[in-house]
C-alpha cells in the first residue's frame, strides 16, 4: 500500500524547474523524461485517446542514487490494471510490475502506457519505484501518474450494419457474442467518416457466404433491406482448419459518393467467420473480459482466445486489408502502401504480406504490433486493437478518416504577448493541443526579459522583469511524439519602464498543479492556467 502523505505531497508539489527543459541529476534516486526533466516533483502524463484504440506508450528514465553501490535493482509497479510497461514486465489484476537491473551508474528507459477504456473521465495513479544497492541500501520513490482521457460521446459518421441471418450454427444465437461483434464493428467505425456514401438499394449488393463447414464451398446473398455504409455478415463455421477469417465481397460493388458520384476502391459488404470451436484450438471463446482484464486475452495457441479480439481483426480484413480492395491489391504486388501520410508515421512504406497483414510493422506511437502482427512489439501481450498505423492504412485503402484526437497535430496557439512593467509581477500562458498531450516548452533563440523564466512543463512565462526592453525570442513546444520535430514560434516581450507598485507574486512553489483539458480537438490546450 501507498502512504496516503506520500501520495498527496507529490500532487500538490510543483509542476517543475520554472526555466529550461532540464536540470542536474538528483542526489536521490530519480525519474526523467524524455526532455531531460526531473520528474520526482512533477507527474508522468499518459493519455487514453479517443476512441477504443492503443494509446502512446510514454517513455522515461530511472536515475539510481548518485551514491549507490553496484549493481542495483529497482522493481516499477503501479496501482492500475489498465497500465502496462514494455516487456519484460507482468501485467495482471495488481497492475503492473517490471525490474530494472543496474550494473552500474547509468540511468535505464521505461515505457509506460494504459489500455483504453469507453469512460471520459480523468485519472490520477501512482508510480511506484522500490530501489536496492549492492550494500542493501533501499530507496522508496513514489510519482504520481495522470491520465487524460479525450473520450467523447457522439455518434458514428460510419456505420457497419451487422447481419446475423446467415449464421447457420447457432453460434450467434448468443446475445453477448452478438454484442461483441457489433462493439467491434462500431469501434472501427467511429474512426471513419462515411456521411458522403451512396444508399445501397435492397436487393442490389451481392455477398459471398460460406458454407457453416467451412472454406470449401460458398453462396452469394442479397441485401434483403437498403443500408447505407458498411454490410457486414456474421456467422458461424466449424472445419478442420478450426479458424476463423473475414474478407470483402467481390460479387458486389465499390462505395460511391453521392455528392460527386465518383466510385471509390472501396466494398460495400463483406463477411467474418467464427470458428465455433475456438481460434486454432478447441478451447472456447473469452468473452466476459472487461477492459482491466485485457491481459488475459494473450490469443496464445493454448488457452481460450478473447473473442473480441479475434473478430475485430476479422472485421478489419473485411473492411480493408483485403485484395478485393484496389489499393491493397497493388500494395500487395508493389512496394506496400505508398500513402505520404503512413509513410511520415513510421517511416517507410509498410509491406503486406500474403495473409493480408503488415508485415513486420509496429506503430511508432504505441509501440504495438500493427494489424496482423499483434504478437509483436515492445508492450505485453493482451487484447488485440486497432492502432493509429492501422486507421492510415485503412486511409490509404479509400476511405476518409474522422476527426478524432489521435490525428490532430501538434499545434501552438494564441495571440501576441502582452506587455511587461519593469519590476512588476508578470505571467503569460502559452497554450498547445494535439499530438501526444505531455508538452516541453523552451527557448530556442533569443531570450526572455532579464528577470522572467519559462515553465517548460506548463508553459507559462513568469517573473519580475528587471530591465525595461523590447525581447524578441522563438520558443518551441515538443509533445511526447518522440520522431516528432514540434513547432515553434517568434515572440515579443515589450518591457516598459515603470515604477508602479508590484503585487505580490500570486505563485506559490508549492501551488497546485495546472488542470488538464480532456478533449484535444474541442480546446485549446493541455494546461490551464492555475486557479
Amino acid at each position: 500500500m501507498l502512504c496516503p502523505a506520500i501520495v498527496l505531497l507529490g500532487l500538490l508539489s510543483h509542476t517543475g524547474p520554472a526555466a529550461g527543459a532540464s536540470a542536474a541529476p538528483q542526489p536521490g534516486l530519480s525519474v526523467e523524461d524524455i526532455f531531460g526533466r526531473p520528474l520526482n516533483d512533477a507527474r508522468v502524463v499518459l493519455v487514453d485517446w479517443e476512441g477504443y484504440i492503443a494509446n502512446p506508450a510514454v517513455r522515461f528514465f530511472v536515475r539510481p542514487p548518485s551514491d549507490a553501490a553496484f549493481p542495483a535493482t529497482a522493481t516499477l509497479t503501479a496501482n492500475d490494471a489498465r497500465l502496462c510497461f514494455d516487456l519484460p514486465s507482468v501485467a495482471g489484476a495488481e497492475g503492473p510490475r517490471k525490474e530494472l537491473a543496474f550494473p552500474r551508474d547509468q540511468k535505464l528507459p521505461v515505457l509506460v502506457s494504459i489500455f483504453p477504456d469507453r469512460a471520459a473521465h480523468d485519472q490520477d495513479r501512482v508510480l511506484e519505484i522500490r530501489f536496492r544497492d549492492a550494500r542493501g541500501r533501499t530507496e522508496r520513490l513514489a510519482v504520481p501518474i495522470h491520465v487524460i482521457d479525450q473520450d467523447r460521446d457522439r455518434p458514428n459518421k460510419f456505420h457497419v450494419v451487422v447481419d446475423f441471418s446467415q449464421d447457420k450454427t447457432g453460434f450467434f444465437r448468443v446475445a453477448k457474442r452478438r454484442e461483441i461483434v457489433e462493439q467491434a464493428a462500431s469501434d472501427w467505425a467511429y474512426f471513419l467518416d462515411g456521411t458522403r456514401w451512396e444508399p445501397v438499394a435492397a436487393g442490389t449488393e451481392k455477398t459471398f457466404i460460406w458454407d457453416q463447414d467451412g472454406f470449401k464451398t460458398g453462396r452469394q446473398v442479397s441485401n434483403a433491406r437498403a443500408y447505407t455504409g458498411y454490410l457486414l455478415y456474421g456467422y458461424g463455421i466449424h472445419s478442420a482448419e478450426v479458424r476463423s477469417g473475414g474478407e470483402p465481397s467481390r460479387y458486389g460493388g465499390f462505395q460511391r459518393d453521392a455528392a460527386t458520384g465518383t466510385v471509390l476502391p472501396i466494398r460495400r459488404s463483406g463477411g467474418i467467420e467464427v470458428e465455433t470451436a475456438g481460434n486454432y484450438n478447441s478451447r472456447g471463446w473469452l468473452v466476459e473480459l472487461d477492459d482491466a482484464q485485457w491481459w488475459k486475452a494473450t490469443n496464445l495457441g493454448d488457452v481460450p482466445n478473447d473473442l473480441y479480439s479475434i473478430v475485430h481483426h476479422e472485421i478489419g480484413h473485411a473492411l480493408f486489408f483485403n485484395p478485393a480492395h484496389p489499393r491493397i491489391d497493388e500494395a500487395k504486388r508493389g512496394n506496400g502502401l505508398a500513402a505520404p501520410d503512413l509513410r511520415a508515421y513510421l517511416g517507410r512504406n509498410p509491406r503486406i504480406d500474403r495473409a493480408d497483414h503488415f508485415d513486420g510493422a509496429i506503430d511508432p506511437v504505441c509501440r504495438r504490433g500493427a494489424f496482423g502482427y499483434e504478437y509483436h512489439g515492445q508492450m505485453p501481450l493482451g487484447r488485440w486493437l486497432i492502432t493509429k498505423l492501422d486507421l492510415l492504412a485503412a486511409q490509404a485503402a479509400g476511405y476518409r478518416l474522422r476527426d478524432t484526437a489521435p490525428f490532430v497535430p501538434l499545434a501552438m496557439s494564441g495571440a501576441a504577448l502582452p506587455p511587461a512593467n519593469r519590476a512588476a509581477w508578470y505571467s503569460a500562458m502559452l497554450r498547445a493541443s494535439g499530438g501526444v498531450p505531455f508538452y516541453n516548452w523552451e527557448v530556442i533563440a533569443g531570450a526572455l526579459p532579464p528577470g522572467l523564466s519559462l515553465d517548460s512543463f506548463t508553459g507559462e512565462m513568469r517573473g519580475r522583469p528587471t530591465q525595461s526592453g523590447s525581447y524578441d525570442f522563438t520558443v518551441r513546444v515538443r509533445d511526447y511524439d518522440e520522431n516528432a520535430a514540434g513547432q515553434t514560434r517568434r515572440l515579443r516581450i515589450v518591457v516598459a519602464d515603470s515604477a508602479a507598485p508590484s503585487p505580490a507574486d500570486p505563485h506559490h512553489e508549492t501551488a497546485p498543479l495546472p488542470h488538464y483539458r480532456r478533449h484535444v480537438p474541442t480546446t485549446d490546450g493541455e494546461h490551464h492556467e492555475p486557479g
